[in-house]
């Protein structure tokens, strides 16, 4: 176990007393042991880190695993690598692996293979039989095996009654379900937004009703059988209003959009740069907009990276053939409070989507900034501006949109498992 002191950093954490203040925190045994006054504390034989922001853990809710299956894009262990220069002391994982994780023996197996790694992984069940969409998974001996929520992952829940029976299964055992709003059977050829952009890129797009359609029947059933659901990530206006009436009503219902729908607008994909094509796709510039409120107010719990490896073999085509997807876990938590920042955003409201509403809605232990408290910490900078490069990539993959442009706020180190690490 590392001594680590922390002098004269800002803490920022809703949850605790020391919130916005400049402390000193002694942290030994994975533990952290002191809280005193700026410049305050002193300790021998511990590694001293000066200056900067300290909070919480930061946990990613939505990371692409490939690890089995496609171990090319990323293994474990750079996926762990990755998560650490990205400020991640937690991450959980898609099930899309190949084979698909939808049984308790996959599950156990990712367990103890991730067991050694330098961050925590908190695994996702297939919600059906090979995320295919047709018949349910072995959910709770999954949620026994350690499934923190239940997915099929980057595969929209199409049919209604395998949602409905999923919340009524779930509920004696208390399971989440997680559901990515899109219906396909809308545009099952497009992988871009339509609007003025896909027209003038000469594409089929992919309608913003695809999304709110599905927001509306997944509300819909929550009000026929109310059950914990997750929805995200959202990127459009609409299914934030929707939202926004539905949470007054379901106070288990929790809302995620990721980074680059808070910093990037449709306007990206104009260049045919085939990084900049995601799924869900990116969407008008009042879409970003309505999206940073949203952070603002408290209706969008949790901001995630999305992060989705993909090889130069699979990126390299024409725009319209190539995969979707971008690698983020390093830039994740920049390109949010660059995009927050713009908007005059509170930094507190981004720690809390990356802190507290993941940790509560994965029923994960609270960690606090406090004296007595588990030390699993994130220290970063918010006011240094920088520009990615390839050199800052852990992930196997190079397939992130935002290389070559300067940021805003960058994590310097994560303390988890009783150890330092550098994320720069």
């Amino acid at each position: 176990m590392e001594k680590v002191l922390f002098r004269k950093v800002r803490v920022i954490d809703g949850q605790s007393r020391h919130n916005g203040q400049v402390c000193d925190v002694l942290v030994d045994n994975a533990i952290i042991q002191e809280v005193g006054e700026g410049g305050s504390l002193q300790a021998a034989d511990c590694t001293r880190v000066e200056g900067g922001c300290l909070s919480p853990g930061w946990v990613d809710m939505r990371v692409n695993l490939t690890d089995p299956g496609f171990e090319w894009k990323d293994d474990l262990e750079s996926l762990a690598a990755a998560a650490l220069v990205g400020g991640f002391s937690r991450i959980a994982t898609l099930p899309n692996t190949s084979p698909v994780i939808d049984n308790s023996g996959l599950l156990k197996s990712l367990k103890l293979r991730s067991a050694s790694l330098s961050v925590h992984v908190l695994p996702y069940g297939a919600l059906s039989v090979g995320a295919a969409g047709k018949d349910m998974a072995e959910l709770y001996d999954m949620h026994q095996a350690g499934a923190v929520a239940f997915s099929d992952g980057n595969q929209p829940i199409a049919s209604s009654g395998l949602l409905l029976r999923a919340l009524q299964y779930l509920k004696p055992f208390d399971g989440l379900v997680c559901s990515l709003p899109l219906d396909r059977s809308l545009s099952p050829a497009s992988e871009i937004g339509e609007s003025p952009v896909s027209v003038q890129m000469g594409m089929p797009g992919i309608p913003a009703i695809a999304e709110e359609m599905m927001v509306a029947r997944d509300l819909k059933l929550l009000g026929y059988f109310p059950h914990r659901l997750h929805i995200g990530p959202v990127t459009t206006a609409e299914s934030l209003n929707l939202l926004r009436v539905a949470k007054a009503q379901f106070p288990e219902l929790s809302v995620e959009t990721s980074a680059l729908y808070l910093l990037l607008d449709d306007t990206s994909n104009l260049e045919f740069d085939a990084n900049t094509k995601v799924f869900p796709p990116l969407r008008d510039r009042a879409a970003v907009i309505a999206l940073r409120e949203a952070v603002k107010d408290g209706l969008i719990d949790v901001i995630s990276s999305s992060h989705h490896p993909q090889s130069i073999e699979e990126k390299n085509h024409d725009f319209s053939a190539a995969a979707p997807g971008a690698e983020t876990l390093e830039i994740a938590f920049s390109a949010a409070h660059t995009a927050l920042a713009q908007a005059g955003i509170p930094l507190t409201r981004l720690i809390a989507c990356l802190t507290a509403g993941p940790r509560r809605i994965l029923r994960q232990e609270p960690v606090c900034v406090d004296q007595g408290q588990l030390a699993e910490l994130t220290h970063f900078d918010p006011a240094v501006r920088w520009t990615p490069s390839l050199a800052h990539i852990r992930s196997k993959s190079k397939n992130n949109p935002l290389l070559g442009q300067e940021l805003l706020g960058k994590p310097l180190h994560v303390y988890v498992r009783g150890k330092l690490h550098h994320s720069h």
